[in-house]
């Protein structure tokens, strides 16, 4: 799967969980939680995206690096699920920065990729401190080998570096670290990461794949992707908590019609 950036220009679609068991918000909906996120991946497939995640998006307040047992037993079950049926790139996210629990999920149903927020820089957020995980990821993924793309944040969205060091720089140690793409939300005033950014990015970096993971629209996909591989959507492509399939498409268009 490492020959997931092959030229063409990916979108990866979001599926995300109603709030899970152990969380605030959890009405005791076992069956709708996994009804629900098993008909949203196939509405992406559907509608022609090129890979999809499976993110516990509605948990809040989030943990820092570690889920209940509850949501994560259930989170995995759905992952298996949908890893049956899924004929496209599958990947796992679990918030904020559940490193560990990742890579053993990943590992466990195979999916293809995994989404790490804090890999080469330290964050904080209103979960608490977040610890860069590349260093003791590197003893999981010895210990638990898989073919699995590692698509790894530099600011990511809703927290603060400590130290605040420039995402360009961020860039470069995640390369060193073994990270598979660059996934780029916020630039260094923690503002929404612009075409620019993305722009100033790649002329640093190179050919090394980067990911914008947040804000991109119909209106606006074409300027980012003139120097990005991929893009993450989420919040975008929904009505209400559902896939919208009609936004699907909307945007497949967009972007089909130049890449």
């Amino acid at each position: 799967m490492k020959n997931f950036f092959d030229g063409k220009k990916k979108v990866i679609g979001m599926v995300h969980l109603l709030p899970l068991p152990a969380n605030a918000a959890y009405r005791g909906n076992k069956e709708e939680i996994v009804q629900f996120a098993l008909e949203d991946a196939k509405t992406l497939i559907d509608c022609g995206v090129d890979a999809i995640m499976l993110e516990n998006f509605s948990d809040w307040p989030q943990y820092a690096d570690e889920i209940p047992m509850e949501s994560y037993t259930l989170m995995t079950a759905v992952a298996s699920k949908i890893r049956d049926f899924c004929p496209i790139p599958f990947g796992v996210n679990v918030e904020m920065n559940a490193w560990y629990q990742e890579w053993v999920m990943a590992w466990a149903v195979n999916a293809d990729f995994i989404r790490f927020e804090a890999f080469v820089d330290n964050r904080a957020g209103s979960f608490g401190y977040i610890p860069a995980c590349s260093t003791p990821l590197s003893k999981v993924m010895k210990d638990y080998p898989a073919d699995i793309m590692l698509f790894t944040d530099v600011h990511t969205a809703e927290t603060y570096g400590n130290p605040n060091v420039p995402i360009n720089q961020l860039a470069h140690n995640a390369m060193n670290h073994d990270s598979n793409a660059i996934i780029v939300t916020e630039n260094d005033d923690n503002k929404k990461i612009t075409p620019e950014d993305v722009k100033s990015m790649r002329e640093e970096i190179g050919d090394f794949p980067i990911i914008v993971g947040a804000g991109v629209k119909p209106n606006n996909v074409l300027d980012y992707m003139e120097y990005c591989d991929a893009v993450i959507v989420g919040r975008g492509f929904k009505t209400g908590d559902r896939i919208d399939p009609e936004k699907v498409k909307e945007f497949m268009e967009v972007v089909r019609s130049k890449y």
